[in-house]
């Protein structure tokens, strides 16, 4: 019981036509990418560059604090968020 549980919060009531979904979705989602030759970490780059641009050009102090910490956040959250859910399955699977 406590498997189906975990299995429909992480993936839905219905599994089949989740990952039927993703699946189509990032085959539409590479071959935009494939099109425009855009590599993925050329997307997160220009998009990061974006946001930094226009922090920088509401306010050059505020645009640095800002950028500071939107930087620390993305660093620590590529390693707390797969630790918690690490964890967080690692509970799941002891509870009955």
């Amino acid at each position: 019981m406590a498997e189906d549980d975990l299995k429909s919060r992480m993936i839905g009531r219905r599994p089949a036509r989740t990952v039927l979904q993703l699946v189509v979705a990032s085959i539409f989602v590479g071959a935009a990418l494939a099109l425009f030759d855009i590599s993925p970490i050329r997307f997160w780059r220009g998009l990061f560059d974006g946001v930094k641009r226009l922090i920088s050009a509401i306010g050059e102090s505020f645009g640095e604090i800002v950028v500071n910490l939107a930087t620390y956040f993305l660093l620590g959250a590529a390693i707390v968020v797969p630790v918690w859910l690490i964890l967080r399955l690692l509970r799941a699977g002891r509870r009955k």
